[in-house]
């Protein structure tokens, strides 16, 4: 858990205010509001890089990122 938590406050940071993240069933749920400025391949690759497996949504006009630990 505490490395998820220290995870958490990594995307916070990097994220900043160009999207929403929060923490969902041991993984991520990450609103986009910036398509521009989102730092994109940074994300996706400190969550796959942390073993966590992603997939792409659209809510409303916001791209989503959703996440959770992959389980071997």
């Amino acid at each position: 858990m505490e490395q998820n938590n220290t995870l958490f406050q990594i995307l916070k940071e990097k994220i900043g205010n160009t999207a929403n993240v929060v923490e969902d069933y041991g993984g991520y749920e990450i609103t986009v509001i910036d398509n521009e400025k989102f730092p994109w391949v940074e994300i996706f690759s400190l969550l796959l890089d942390s073993g966590f497996q992603v997939w792409i949504d659209k809510q409303n006009s916001h791209i989503q990122i959703l996440s959770k630990p992959e389980v071997n």
